[in-house]
């Protein structure tokens, strides 16, 4: 081997350091073959709607105080010996009790709408990519946060042989990201103005619409 085909070796095995491919910031240089989790979150929850609560017995116009009471202390205690029997608000007074709803899943306290595995298919692999890509660059992370927290994405990598996860949360609407389970690496976690537009796409990617107000 001449000397000109030992110094183009050599450029060739330098360009990749000297023209770019920068490597990822820890911990998300490690993620290549963890197994990640996308969650489509709700963000900003609803006010719960006030449970209705009984009020003072109503008066029947034309009878008497004490046998409306005797009555319906009556109704009550049928009511109790034989539930179901007495269909609610028969008892003036009685307001009828609000179904408890289950549990709904969560993410960081935060209500799982969706979620997915990413697979090793070209199109998942190439999802990975994106998304560690943005948060693996520090020039992703140079703008401004706003003063709210309402995720609509969620991320959570699990690394081969460490059990611990890497945790992300997605805020559009409020324009940062959080992480959970690793310190953040960067000065600030506000999004760039390119970093927002590519989160936003990956997003359309992962759950086929736009993101939503509020998310």
């Amino acid at each position: 081997m001449n000397l000109t085909t030992r110094t183009f070796a050599g450029i060739a095995l330098l360009a990749p350091l000297l023209f770019g491919c920068a490597a990822r910031t820890a911990p998300f240089d490690e993620m290549d073959k963890a197994q990640i989790t996308v969650l489509r979150l709700q963000g900003q929850e609803l006010a719960p709607t006030p449970v209705a609560t009984t009020g003072a017995p109503t008066l029947i116009p034309g009878i008497p105080p004490e046998l409306q009471q005797m009555g319906q202390a009556a109704l009550q205690g049928l009511q109790q010996a034989l539930p179901g029997l007495i269909p609610p608000n028969l008892i003036p007074g009685q307001t009828a009790s609000t179904p408890v709803l289950p549990a709904q899943p969560r993410f960081k306290n935060f209500v799982i709408l969706q979620q997915r595995q990413l697979t090793t298919s070209d199109a998942d692999e190439e999802l990975k990519d994106q998304i560690l890509d943005v948060f693996g660059d520090e020039d992703s992370f140079t703008a401004d946060r706003g003063n709210c927290f309402y995720p609509g994405l969620g991320i959570s990598m699990v690394r081969p042989n460490n059990p611990t996860p890497v945790d992300l949360l997605v805020s559009f609407s409020c324009n940062q990201a959080m992480g959970d389970g690793f310190r953040w690496p960067y000065a600030t976690n506000g999004f760039s103005a390119e970093t927002h537009q590519k989160l936003s796409e990956i997003y359309q990617q992962l759950w086929g619409q736009a993101v939503p107000p509020g998310a």
